[in-house]
């Protein structure tokens, strides 16, 4: 597949600008060098001044960097946005491993696909060359640097997709809400939503403000399909509606708070819930198609916060916003002529309770966590494609349990209408070596298994 002019230029430019980083580094990042040219390149450029960076020996430290807070992110928010226009109307590469994309439609195929949750992480040595000299704020807004650790785990892997490296909780600031990076504690709201008086300082949300505030995300988009020249799917994600309602009140993460505040805020203040419960559905909705716009070919949200909620609750304040969600961007997509990708979801903690409503759902793709079991999950969403759902807790052990126990999920879900992934994440302090076992056994085993006609299981 050819490139259209516009391609072209952006990758001279960026060549050129790689060549000038790489003959005269700079001693650290600064916002300056962010605002620069942020362009896609061509699969052949390997961003050689970044990699430089950070593969120097001691010229870039942590202690040596300027300290990068939300307002330093907020002043480069529209350098972006200016830059990522020019890559509107730009043809990509074609497909050439459509292994995952034919698995979410539901079609044949000779093996199962296999990604996992957090895949670009501290875990991979590679990784650790950029976490250990930049902030994670940095890295998430820097479309060179997110651009490497996009790519890092299907070069290493053989996975059959890349998720863009970013957070959740990037779609806050345009809502009017900054967020930053606490150490100890992780994520945290500067200022969390107390009662319902605080919604107005909620912002509603427009296609053109997504475009502008999250144009670096768009950019690492569209760096990464380019720069995955074919080799693997490129998903983009999005936190769910309930999720970044819990971060919003809460002010935090939940691991360490139970969403005790988060939930609260539910029960005593239903009217108020709703509302900013739709707002941030409408600024998702928007997300998710300008990623698809920016590259995206699959796109998936996270309910992260979907095991704190009981059933009722859930039902209630997660559900209905998470189905309108799957309806509206396959109707975005369609009004706007843009590729009709596959739409997934994870309730995170929900699946025993949560899967059946949404098998009743315009989602393509159902993603499961270790709480329900491959058989019982087939008789609740017959008529959706099913992914996960290893137990992470395998991977720290020894090789010949993650194959046997792998075997096991496969031969339970069958090896069609199948993705493989983790019942949740890739953790930092596991070893490289363990991880590729169980992406390499799923690979040698689903594709013996269809070379010998095993009969899928029975799903009614």
């Amino acid at each position: 597949m050819g490139f259209q002019p516009s391609l072209i230029f952006l990758v001279a430019a960026v060549a050129a600008t790689t060549l000038l980083l790489s003959l005269s580094p700079p001693s650290h990042p600064s916002p300056n060098v962010r605002s620069g040219l942020r362009m896609a390149s061509r699969p052949t450029v390997r961003f050689s001044g970044i990699e430089k960076m950070a593969a120097s020996s001691g010229s870039i430290s942590r202690q040596s960097m300027p300290a990068l807070n939300v307002n330093s992110i907020k002043k480069c928010r529209g350098s972006f946005g200016k830059v990522f226009a020019a890559s509107e109307g730009m043809e990509f590469p074609a497909l050439k491993n459509d292994l995952l994309i034919r698995a979410a439609k539901g079609e044949e195929t000779e093996r199962v696909p296999i990604w996992m949750h957090r895949q670009a992480g501290r875990y991979l040595p590679e990784f650790r060359n950029y976490s250990d000299r930049f902030p994670f704020m940095y890295r998430c807004s820097t479309p060179e640097i997110a651009t490497r650790l996009t790519i890092q785990p299907v070069e290493r892997f053989g996975l059959d997709a890349a998720i863009v490296f970013s957070d959740i909780l990037v779609l806050l600031p345009p809502l009017g809400v900054e967020w930053g990076m606490k150490k100890g504690k992780g994520p945290v709201v500067d200022e969390p939503i107390n009662t319902p008086k605080d919604l107005s300082r909620v912002k509603s949300v427009t296609p053109e403000v997504v475009r502008r505030e999250l144009a670096y995300v768009m950019e690492t988009l569209t760096r990464s399909r380019i720069e995955l020249d074919g080799r693997a799917t490129l998903i983009g994600f999005s936190g769910a509606p309930w999720t970044l309602l819990g971060y919003m009140v809460q002010g935090e993460g939940a691991k360490s708070t139970a969403a005790v505040k988060a939930k609260g805020f539910l029960y005593q203040y239903p009217e108020a819930s709703h509302e900013l419960l739709k707002t941030i559905t409408d600024a998702v909705v928007y997300y998710l198609v300008e990623q698809v716009r920016a590259g995206a070919q699959m796109v998936q949200v996270f309910d992260s916060w979907a095991g704190e909620l009981t059933p009722a609750l859930y039902a209630e304040f997660s559900t209905p916003y998470l189905k309108d969600i799957a309806t509206r961007v396959k109707a975005q997509l369609k009004e706007q002529n843009l590729p009709a990708v596959p739409v997934s979801v994870f309730p995170k903690g929900a699946a025993s309770h949560a899967l059946q409503a949404l098998a009743d759902s315009d989602y393509d793709v159902v993603s499961l966590d270790e709480g329900i079991r491959p058989s019982v999950a087939r008789q609740q969403a017959p008529n959706k494609v099913l992914q996960g759902n290893l137990d992470p807790a395998v991977l720290y052990l020894p090789q010949d349990v993650i194959k046997s126990t792998t075997r096991s999920m496969i031969d339970e879900f069958g090896t069609q209408k199948y993705i493989a992934n983790l019942g949740y994440a890739v953790d930092k302090s596991m070893d490289p070596e363990l991880v590729g076992s169980f992406v390499s056994e799923v690979h040698e085993y689903s594709e013996l298994k269809n070379s010998q006609n095993v009969p899928e299981p029975i799903t009614a």
